[in-house]
């Protein structure tokens, strides 16, 4: 058995659905799909998860949700369905200003798996009928019974993605770009033997194509390699989907709806996974990032420090990276717009109440993440990047390893983000091509 997922930009309109039946139609055992709402298409400038959430803060509720239900209708029509989705609109209408804000924001999921169930001519099941989350997070049993019971009289069902429900029953929304993580929790749920996520590229790249132009498609890596790269930001897989697939060893393939011919990227377990003759698997980053670093004597000695300057951050909520930066300091980094708001008032706090010597702060830095299994194998290759940087004379503010020794991290400045990743892409790319003629 197969479970497919399909984005939204997959099920944007009735073309975009004809696509997926062919996809589907194509292989049988293909039998759980997840769908995403309605994205972005040539004549729908906006996801419909965005009119939603534009909705619901609209003081005029009735244009936007006329809006939306067109929206819906129009796909319906285009596709000749005889389903009566207007009683599923007037439902969600006669909920509206008391509602909660993850029941509202779930409909476009909701309705777009209606379509898609009846066109495809598959069994629809609300994800909040069997994707069940306690204070824990999901609850794989109480879920996996749930799901087994429909499956025992259905072998074909599209889910909506992004939400379940809350041991009370309520919609509970994941994180945005949730239907990932559904895929991944069902594929777990049936111990499927793939999980397929198909969006708009033909795989992950190594490297952003908006940066390095006709970058080459990554065409297999491992979970361990997908989730740092996720973390740093690469966009196509969510990062919290990873967990659900990677411990049950189920292979994911990353495909592309409109290509379904070119393949993708399949992401494998660590020790199905023996290619690896090049340095780099994929390269990633993100900038304006903030770095404090706080300096005391002999630091390392004083650790009531550093539990009073983790406080701090704490207290202000923030999500950071730490990074030892000697004997007499230590660095944090953490995205400029989450700390630009509390920057003087973290300063302050953090030299009035956590006796350091110092406090030193460094704005426009950026990340780049150069990722490969191979490093925790090879250490020189930390040594070789480096030195690609310093030929090009990049200014390499720190260094970190990290990610079980799968991700080496360079800080340098904004202005030399994007030099950075097409440096270390160029280098690795010569050493690999170097290796194959060898």
């Amino acid at each position: 058995m197969k479970v497919v997922k399909f984005g939204g930009s997959s099920v944007a309109d009735a073309g975009q659905f004809k696509k997926v039946k062919q996809i589907i139609n194509s292989d049988r055992k293909r039998q759980i799909v997840v769908v995403s709402a309605a994205g972005k298409s040539s004549s729908e400038p906006v996801k419909m998860t965005d009119m939603l959430l534009n909705l619901e803060q609209a003081a005029d509720s009735e244009p936007l949700f006329q809006a939306v239900s067109d929206r819906i209708i129009k796909i319906r029509n285009d596709l000749a369905l005889s389903i009566k989705i207007e009683k599923d609109l007037q439902i969600i209408h006669q909920q509206l200003g008391t509602c909660s804000h993850d029941y509202l924001i779930s409909r476009g999921e909701y309705l777009t798996a209606k379509l898609m169930a009846k066109y495809l001519g598959y069994y629809f099941v609300d994800a909040k009928d069997i994707l069940i989350f306690d204070n824990q997070g999901i609850n794989y049993v109480q879920s996996q019974k749930r799901l087994l019971n429909v499956l025992a009289t259905h072998s074909q069902i599209v889910v909506p993605g992004f939400y379940g429900a809350n041991e009370n029953g309520s919609v509970h929304l994941m994180p945005r770009g949730g239907s990932d993580i559904s895929g991944s929790l069902l594929a777990n749920l049936v111990d499927a033997e793939l999980y397929e996520n198909w969006t708009d590229v033909s795989g992950i790249l190594m490297a952003d194509p908006r940066i390095v132009s006709n970058s080459q498609k990554i065409d297999s890596l491992t979970y361990d390699e997908l989730q740092e790269l996720s973390y740093m930001g690469i966009g196509v897989f969510q990062e919290e989907a990873v967990r659900p697939v990677r411990e049950k060893h189920i292979p994911t393939a990353i495909l592309n709806t409109n290509q379904p011919e070119a393949g993708g990227t399949l992401v494998v377990s660590a020790h199905e996974d023996e290619k690896k003759d090049q340095i780099v698997t994929g390269i990633a980053g993100r900038k304006d990032c903030t770095v404090i670093t706080i300096r005391k004597y002999q630091l390392n000695k004083h650790l009531e420090v550093l539990q009073k300057v983790l406080a701090v951050f704490q207290k202000f909520d923030l999500a950071i990276n730490s990074v030892p930066s000697g004997n007499d300091g230590f660095s944090f980094l953490c995205q400029h717009a989450e700390i630009a708001t509390h920057l003087s008032a973290i300063i302050s706090k953090l030299k009035k109440t956590c006796g350091v010597d110092s406090v030193e702060v460094n704005q426009n830095i950026a990340l780049v993440a150069a990722v490969s299994l191979q490093l925790s194998k090879r250490p020189a290759i930390a040594g070789k990047i480096l030195n690609y940087l310093d030929s090009s004379l990049i200014h390499v503010r720190f260094v970190f390893q990290e990610g079980s020794d799968l991700k080496i991290v360079f800080g340098v400045n904004n202005d030399d983000y994007e030099k950075t990743i097409k440096q270390i892409y160029r280098e690795s790319m010569e050493h690999h091509f170097k290796k194959i003629s060898a």
